[in-house]
Formats: structure tokens, sequence, C-alpha cells
């Protein structure tokens, strides 16, 4: 098939790094695995979108992602959101026209009043996109029968990662586990909590002590105007797009060694209802994961065997995050067998590979994915 793959993107790393590899480029890899050709677009170079385009059709349009491609940012940040009359113009382009949801579209109460900007993305998105979007992809599980209720075809897609980055490692039970993420202010406790001091520890991504950061503002400021300052050709867009992929993929290389020479991985409460890409992402390098139990989530809680795969912990509780920890360090061969079972599950399950082939099999049968054995 002939594929058009939208890609919304952040401007400077500071914003990018909160959303992984995983999300992003890693689905091009997974369309190109299957043979499929790729044409991929930046919402961040939209200005050239239907010169690179030009009279080219699709069989599929993907666009990732069609919450945050609308939103409101400062020009240093992010580029112009789309609008609804770009969404119309990706729908002449292709039958099937897939978006894809990298958040919770339904929050609670107590999310909405710490951060009311959340309120925004539905209607939106309602507005803008549901007219012109056949099919979505949303991470969620609960999300799939809102945006049925509006008409459109929903699948749960769960997190998943590309198989050139698996590779074991082990646990060191001597150190904390970590948290590499946003400290924002109802995480703080775990911070703070005094159980919790010498077992889990806040620390920086792997990428920071180089210079790939800056590389990536680089390509994406300076690099990226005088590309689109000058005349369009496909030879210096797809050099673009290549180096743009290479740099992101290294990035998310270093954040993966990052996770590594630690107890665990650390995967707490969010505002997202679902496993956090860390997750399976620490799941890939053998590296045990200490996670929360997402609430009202039963297939979220499917997708790893709690002992076996993955410890969870109950509640938005400190104490109940450290009792967890102390059982890694207290029963002797825990942690690694819980890193060894992951990273076996992970390969059969949780392959980018796999998950575009599940996506690319729904659209086609409607037969709901399965990702557990």
């Amino acid at each position: 098939m002939k594929i058009l793959y939208v890609q919304h993107d952040m401007l400077v790393w500071a914003s990018a790094r909160q959303w992984s590899y995983t999300t992003h480029l890693a689905y091009v890899e997974g369309l190109r695995a299957a043979g499929h050709e790729v044409l991929v677009l930046f919402t961040s170079c939209w200005a050239w979108a239907r010169k690179i385009v030009g009279d080219q059709r699709f069989d599929q349009v993907w666009i990732n992602d069609v919450t945050h491609s609308l939103g409101q940012r400062p020009a240093w940040e992010a580029p112009p959101s789309l609008t609804e009359s770009d969404f119309a113009w990706l729908a002449t382009l292709a039958p099937v026209r897939l978006g894809i949801v990298m958040e919770t579209l339904h929050y609670d109460p107590a999310d909405y009043a710490e951060v009311p900007e959340l309120g925004r993305r539905v209607p939106l998105m309602q507005r803008a996109v549901l007219p012109h979007v056949t099919h979505f992809c949303v991470v969620d599980e609960m999300d799939v029968r809102h945006v049925e209720n509006w008409g459109a075809q929903a699948v749960w897609t769960p997190c998943h990662v590309p198989q050139r980055f698996f590779r074991a490692s082990r646990p060191n039970v001597d150190r904390p586990a970590v948290f590499i993420g946003s400290g924002y202010a109802r995480r703080a406790k775990y911070l703070q909590n005094p159980r919790l001091a010498g077992l889990l520890e806040f620390r920086a991504s792997g990428e920071h002590a180089t210079p790939l950061p800056g590389v990536f503002d680089q390509l994406n400021n300076p690099v990226r105007r005088e590309l689109l300052a000058g005349e369009y050709r496909q030879a210096d867009w797809t050099n673009f797009v290549d180096t743009a992929q290479q740099v992101r993929a290294k990035l998310f290389d270093l954040f993966l060694d990052g996770l590594s020479n630690a107890l665990a991985t650390i995967n707490l409460p969010s505002f997202v209802k679902t496993y956090a890409g860390r997750v399976c992402e620490s799941m890939v390098i053998g590296q045990p994961v200490v996670s929360w139990r997402v609430p009202g989530r039963p297939q979220t809680e499917r997708l790893f065997r709690d002992g076996e795969q993955i410890l969870l912990f109950d509640g938005d509780d400190p104490d109940r995050l450290a009792a967890a920890l102390e059982r890694l360090k207290r029963e002797s061969g825990l942690a690694q067998r819980l890193g060894e079972q992951a990273l076996a599950n992970a390969r059969k399950h949780h392959t980018t590979e796999h998950r575009v082939a599940q996506v690319l099999a729904w659209i086609q049968t409607g037969i709901t994915p399965k990702y557990w054995d």
C-alpha cells in the first residue's frame, strides 16, 4: 500500500522529549517493515505539505497525533496548529484516514481542575478532526467506546517498541529504582516520602549529558527554516526526514540506557489512564517495572501479569510503592525474573512491527486485536 504519514512535532527537545520515539516515527518503521511505501509529512514543515504531496493519492493517511496537532503553543515551541481545512484536505488524499490519539480523551473531574486545558481537546477534535477521519487508534481503552459513540471506528493500541531496540540487561538490586518523567505536583509526595528515600530516584533522562538535544534543536530551527526558505526538492526533503528520524532514534536509545543500572523502573500515577511508554520501553531492555494499577482499565491490567511480568501497587500511595520496592530487594531473584519474563512477553506481543500489522488488519477486517496469550 501507499501511505501518507503525518507527524506532529515540537521544535525544541525540552518539549519534544515528552513524546517518545515509540509514539512518534516508530510507526513509520512498522509500516515500512510490512512492505508499505510511506511518505512522511511533519506539521513543522506544513508550508511545504502540498508541494511534497503534489498530485499523489494514497491508500491510507495516518495522522499522529490528532489532539496535540490542534494545540495552541508558543511559536518557539511548536508549529501552528492544524485546522479543519487541513484535515479536510487530507481527507481528499485517501479513502482511509487514521487518527492516532496519544493521550486520554476523557478525564476525571480532579484532572480537569488541575489542568483546565485538558477540557479543550475533545471539542476541538470533534469539530476539526472527526468529520474527516475514518478510524482512530487510542491509548486509553475507555476511549474506544467514546469514539464509536461519535460514529467513527476505534481500536485500543497499547504501548510498543521497534524490534531493533530490544536487548537484555540485568537490574541492579543495589541501586534505587528510577523514575524518568515529568515531576508535576501530584508526584512530589513520592520524592518527599521518607520510606522511599534510598529506594526511588528521580533521574534525568540519559540524553541530557550528550550534545544530541542541541542537535535536535538545530535541526528543527535554523536547518528547518533554511530548508523551507529554499526551493522544494524531493531529495532535500527525504534527507531532512531521514536525519530527523535518526536523531530521534538515537535520543531514544540514550533514554533506554538511562533506564538501566537500577532496581526497577517506576511508573507513577498520571493524567493519562493507561501505561506510560516507559513501561514497555523498560521491559524491552529486561528492566523490571513497578507501576500504579490504572483504575477502571481491565484490559490494560491484562497486558502484563502482576507478580510475573510487572509489580503493581494500588492507589496513588507512596507507602504501597515502597512496599513493592522493598519486596523486590527482599526476594532474591525476583527483579531478574520480572525483567526476563517481561522481555519475553514484549518480544511476542509488543513490537512496533507487530502492533502496526494488527492495526492494518483491524482496518481491513474490523476484528479487534488481541494483546496477550
